[in-house]
């Protein structure tokens, strides 16, 4: 069987997490449901908060766009309902093309897949890192304690400088 999967060099941007700075909080996951799906919830947000509030360990599930992406290899319409920004190399489901078969979901390597399904409207979702929207995630904006940052990476920092 041939490897769909598309390679990339490198990624321009990622999302960090800093485990130290972690409160458990959860307004991450509060602001993406609000801003991506317009209701608050765990369940509607791109990113999720895993851990125990006892020892105050937490962990960050949420897409790493994988440079060879087994979502994207996965989708039966790569291209249309999962789509890779040339640019940016960020992958992200288009919804209105989305037939909600959830292969993407069921190829993503992380425990627990960082591609999400919304049963109400049949459709699958993934975090893309508010590629329409300039400057940082809303999840790196409201993170109050600094938990969340934005790695650019060196081929983005010399487009910055210029």
């Amino acid at each position: 069987m041939m490897d769909r999967r598309p390679m990339f060099k490198n990624r321009p941007r990622t999302l960090c997490f800093d485990p130290a700075a972690c409160t458990g909080c959860g307004i991450c996951e509060l602001m993406c449901a609000l801003h991506r799906e317009g209701t608050g919830g765990p369940a509607a947000a791109r990113i999720r908060i895993l851990g125990d509030a006892l020892s105050a360990e937490y962990q960050v599930s949420v897409c790493r766009q994988c440079l060879a992406p087994s979502c994207y290899a996965a989708c039966p319409y790569p291209g249309q309902a999962m789509r890779i920004t040339p640019e940016t190399g960020i992958i992200r489901i288009d919804e209105a093309a989305c037939q909600g078969c959830r292969e993407c979901m069921q190829a993503c390597p992380l425990t627990p897949p960082a591609v999400g399904f919304n049963a109400e409207k049949r459709k699958a979702f993934k975090c893309d890192l508010c590629e329409a929207e300039s400057g940082s995630p809303i999840c790196v904006s409201y993170c109050p304690s600094g938990a969340l940052s934005i790695q650019h990476h060196q081929k983005d920092r010399k487009k910055q400088k210029k």
